[in-house]
């Protein structure tokens, strides 16, 4: 949403798993710090109307384009690319959400398909001259240990076709696994620059992570 708003550049936003009001609903509480709850259940208190009014008007004017279909072929997000670029021009960016629900009809083993459909996505960055985020799942072994960019789900080709892999991984205390409010984001893999992590603290009440404003005591985390 910030290539939208900050840069004024299209986004197309392919959402295999929420419709698209649910998604909508979620730009608008992070764009406008509005808390989602009180979207997704319709209480929108006096205090918050004029907000919220302004909030729809500027998202409204923003160049998002959002295509939602359940299991998408990747010939369909490569239809949906070229109609977006037919009425925008350009492109600043294509989001897939996600890739466990892309499908490649013409591959049998799930593997083969989803190593054939990153590889489609990495030739649509160069097509559309623009990044292609596509989020992914990770396998179940990752549960319990800070996720490497092998913990990808179904395919090592992901791992090797990405420019840019960012794990995020969501701090829990030692002793109860309860969240911290903190999720750590790693940079896995950067083929253009330096790998690491940085903190952010969880604001997923708006749909956001925003910079921490309070130091974090590490050593109750895992």
């Amino acid at each position: 949403m910030q290539t939208a708003k900050r840069y004024n550049m299209p986004v197309l936003f392919i959402s295999a798993e929420m419709d698209t009001p649910t998604l909508t609903n979620r730009m608008i509480s992070a764009l406008g710090h509005i808390p989602y709850n009180n979207l997704h259940n319709g209480e929108i208190y006096d205090g918050m109307f004029e907000k919220l009014t302004a909030t729809i008007a500027q998202f409204r004017n923003l160049p998002i384009f959002i295509e939602e279909k359940q299991k998408p072929t990747i010939s369909e997000i490569q239809s949906y690319a070229r109609k977006a670029k037919r009425k925008y021009k350009a492109l600043g960016c294509i989001i897939v959400d996600y890739i466990g629900l892309i499908r490649d009809p013409s591959k049998k083993d799930r593997v083969q398909e989803v190593a054939s459909i990153s590889r489609d996505l990495k030739a649509m960055a160069k097509e559309f001259d623009c990044p292609v985020i596509a989020l992914a799942q990770l396998n179940r072994a990752a549960e319990g240990h800070k996720p490497v960019a092998s913990d990808l789900k179904d395919s090592g080709q992901i791992e090797q076709d990405a420019d840019q892999i960012i794990m995020v991984h969501p701090l829990l205390e030692k002793e109860t696994n309860a969240p911290t409010g903190v999720t750590e984001l790693i940079i896995a893999k950067n083929r253009h620059g330096k790998r690491g992590s940085v903190k952010v603290q969880d604001r997923l009440d708006i749909c956001r992570f925003v910079g921490m404003s309070f130091p974090v005591e590490e050593r109750g985390a895992a």
